[in-house]
């Protein structure tokens, strides 16, 4: 799909031009304005806002025009509409449908009122406009933009928890007569946050419904139909070089069924839009969508030729690439034993989430670079994979300093584990708020003691074994940062590396006198046919903030040890190489994403990677014959054998490559 966001200045496009542009691309459906804040049509309702500049087209109907040129060429034409504002005068005239701030405010911005999704407005006008589109345009879809509660604005200020009268009433009824929050300080704000996210999910499902009754082929994006993610960039935000990849796994973990539409964004960031992306980072945002069974789309602003997108060239041949294939494509699930649980935003305070991801994004790049192929398992769809078998698949879970867990979670981890499933735990995942284990089967009882402040883990360390006298240190010595958890352990256990407590580190003559105190560097105990392992302090923030391969391969051998025999591919190849793994019947879908361009704040150019080898296990005692085609090189790939397993030679790789291996029978079990 290709996106134009129009500026009104753009209702006298010729739509033509476009869908030449789009074609080229490599696209089949254009995704234009329809109407919400500005009608491109010529609305007749009197909530809405006709866009003044449709009076300069010939017929005054840009969406009519769109919908008619595209299906003349076989393409799809999506309606986006924005219903998160009104003009001034529709607000004056339905104060009642409008934001209002903790400080009595509306949210105004260029004329344009925010409203909120609980009052009438969202509840029953939208409703009319979507009949009105539907009566005289046959549009394939919609897409609904910015649709939520308006906490920030397009300054980026936060302007708090919305007042207005029906969310009080609506707020007020879910909660018991609780008051309205203000904001992330407020005692309610989590249970604001269930009842807010529970408006959106019941307005979605009302819309689908509503669409489906009138038009059932049509597709609504950001509803069951499609899951939907906005791949961007943002002047302030540190930059995960990961996120695109991570949000579509833990999407597809979830609904291996549901299509992933993944919206990349050609400009930097919202304030400057008419300022390109850089071409490498934007190509990141398709190659890892791909690389984890999501649908790539592109959105600029304007008319494609009036906003110079450097981006769009290479965004063309990935997309050209991804379409020439789509029978590779086609039908392509999760394919990973190995699963690292994301953290719940919702469930943890601010600051406690913050260190819970510096503790995942740590996890997440030492299985990249060792790698160890791996899902995204969000927490909050733990549960719900559980019940529905989407867990099965997976021998390994690791859980990143996750916290407490609810009831449902804390069940399906203990039939997961009895079941021959292995959990690995950081930090305090598995810890009630009292330091009690919460799962049957850790080996630790409680956390009798927490060390979280910087200050007082300086000079403290994981060894594998006792310094010597407190002088002679024995490889690893690994710095411990972020958090360390005393545990007092359950029964017999098994335990490995060792606890050394601050002892001097300045000045340099007094720097000596590390000794262990008996804390285990980790513990790990059978729980029915599974195993789980306890790694009481954060290894994954600590390699998050140094990078050292000590703490990296501290907890892969952990993992590796966990996997066993269960993940049949493997690589040899430098660390910069992410692999992911997608299968359908009869074949495996191997992405080599070439991460070398990385730079502090985007991508730059990657550099090549040649002599690559991926390893088959057990590959070679199959009865038919192994075949591995590189697509973006589109040649086959050598195959030889070694002992039982087959190695893939591969070719070399640029910006990424993707393997398409057939027939390949691996030992691999799940469990």
């Amino acid at each position: 799909m290709f996106q134009t966001n129009l500026r009104e200045v753009d209702a006298d496009l010729d739509e033509e031009r476009v869908l030449d542009f789009v074609q080229d691309f490599g696209a089949d459906a254009w995704l234009v304005n329809g109407g919400g804040i500005l009608s491109f049509y010529p609305t007749d309702l009197p909530f809405q806002t006709r866009n003044p500049y449709l009076a300069a087209r010939d017929g005054g109907d840009l969406l009519g025009d769109a919908v008619a040129a595209a299906h003349r060429r076989g393409m799809k034409l999506m309606a986006r509409m924005d219903f998160s504002k009104v003009s001034m005068a529709i607000a004056e005239q339905h104060p009642e449908w409008c934001f209002v701030g903790p400080d009595g405010e509306w949210q105004v911005i260029n004329g344009q009122v925010s409203v909120c999704p609980s009052a009438g407005y969202y509840q029953e006008r939208v409703f009319d406009i979507l009949d009105e589109i539907l009566d005289r345009y046959p549009v394939d879809g919609f897409f609904f933009n910015w649709f939520g509660f308006n906490e920030i604005d397009y300054s980026g200020s936060y302007r708090g928890v919305s007042q207005s009268a029906s969310s009080q009433h609506g707020f007020a009824k879910f909660s018991g007569g609780r008051p309205l929050p203000t904001g992330p300080e407020s005692e309610d704000y989590a249970l604001w946050q269930a009842w807010s996210g529970g408006v959106i999910r019941d307005l979605a499902a009302r819309f689908r419904a509503h669409l489906h009754a009138r038009r059932p082929d049509i597709c609504l994006i950001r509803s069951a139909d499609v899951t939907f993610y906005e791949a961007n960039n943002q002047v302030g935000r540190e930059l995960w070089h990961h996120a695109t990849g991570e949000a579509v796994s833990a999407f597809r973990a979830h609904r291996p069924g549901t299509p992933v539409l993944v919206n990349s964004v050609a400009f930097v960031d919202m304030p400057y839009r008419m300022a390109g992306e850089q071409p490498e980072h934007f190509a990141q945002y398709l190659i890892q969508t791909i690389a984890r069974g999501g649908n790539p789309s592109t959105y600029i602003m304007g008319a494609p030729g009036e906003i110079p997108y450097a981006a769009l060239d290479v965004a063309s041949e990935i997309i050209r690439y991804h379409r020439k294939n789509t029978d590779s494509y086609r039908g392509l699930v999760p394919a990973a034993h190995l699963a690292l649980v994301r953290p719940d935003r919702l469930s943890q305070i601010e600051g406690r989430h913050e260190t819970s991801t510096a503790e995942f994004r740590g996890l997440y790049a030492a299985l990249q670079q060792c790698h160890l192929p791996f899902d995204v398992v969000a927490l909050e769809s733990v549960t719900d994979m559980g019940r529905t078998g989407g867990l099965d698949r997976y021998a390994v879970l690791v859980l990143p300093d996750v916290g407490e867990l609810d009831s449902p979670t804390i069940a399906v981890l203990e039939a997961f584990a009895l079941a021959g499933g292995r959990l690995l735990l950081t930090g305090a995942s598995g810890f009630d708020s009292a330091g009690h284990a919460q799962l049957a089967g850790m080996p630790a009882e409680r956390i009798v003691d927490s060390v979280t402040n910087a200050l007082d883990l300086k000079s403290t360390y994981m060894s594998s074994r006792d310094p010597e006298g407190g002088r002679h240190f024995f490889s690893p010595v690994a710095p411990v940062l972020g958090a360390h958890h005393r545990i007092e352990v359950r029964g017999t256990v098994e335990s490995g590396f060792v606890f050394l407590p601050p002892a001097p580190y300045g000045p340099p003559e007094k720097a000596h006198g590390h000794r262990s105190d008996g804390q285990p560097g980790y513990v790990a105990s059978d729980s029915g046919d599974g195993r789980v392992v306890l790694v009481p302090w954060t290894v994954g923030r600590s390699y998050h903030e140094v990078g050292l391969t000590s703490l990296r391969d501290f907890v892969v051998r952990l993992v590796r040890d966990l996997l066993g025999d269960a993940e049949s591919v493997s690589a040899h190849l430098p660390e910069h190489i992410e692999i992911t793994l997608q299968q359908r019947p009869g074949a495996t879908l191997v992405h080599l994403i070439n991460l070398s361009g990385a730079r502090r704040k985007s991508f730059g150019p990657p550099v090549v990677t040649r002599g690559g080898i991926l390893r088959l296990r057990g590959a070679a005692d199959s009865e038919t014959p192994v075949s591995a085609t590189a697509l973006v090189a589109g040649e086959p790939c050598t195959t030889t054998v070694d002992g039982a397993d087959v190695l893939v030679h591969l070719p070399d790789i640029h910006r990424f490559e993707a393997v398409e291996i057939q027939n390949a029978e691996g030992e691999g079990a799940q469990r």
